[in-house]
């Protein structure tokens, strides 16, 4: 189930390399719901590799939801503005 998978992704370090095609069919169902960021291999590719970068805002409070701890996933953020002070 993919809410299963999601709470064990949540505990993973990420990112990560998920090769299991049935792991990666719940990554597509988790990416359309909008609770993983994920680059998805195409669906007839012969070599089946996604790399999982994080669970979203949505997915740890579905999680959350759920009954389920959610840990806290620090993504680095870039940005290019300057702060204005007008």
């Amino acid at each position: 189930m993919p809410m299963e998978y999601l709470r064990a992704l949540e505990r993973d370090a990420l990112p990560l390399i998920e090769s299991d095609v049935v792991n990666i069919d719940k990554l597509r169902i988790l990416r359309a719901a909008g609770m993983v960021e994920v680059q998805l291999p195409p669906v007839d590719s012969p070599h089946q590799k996604a790399q999982v970068l994080y669970v979203t805002g949505l997915g740890c409070a579905t999680l959350r939801a759920c009954g389920a701890s959610v840990k806290t996933h620090h993504r680095e953020s870039h940005c290019d503005l300057e702060s204005s002070y007008d």
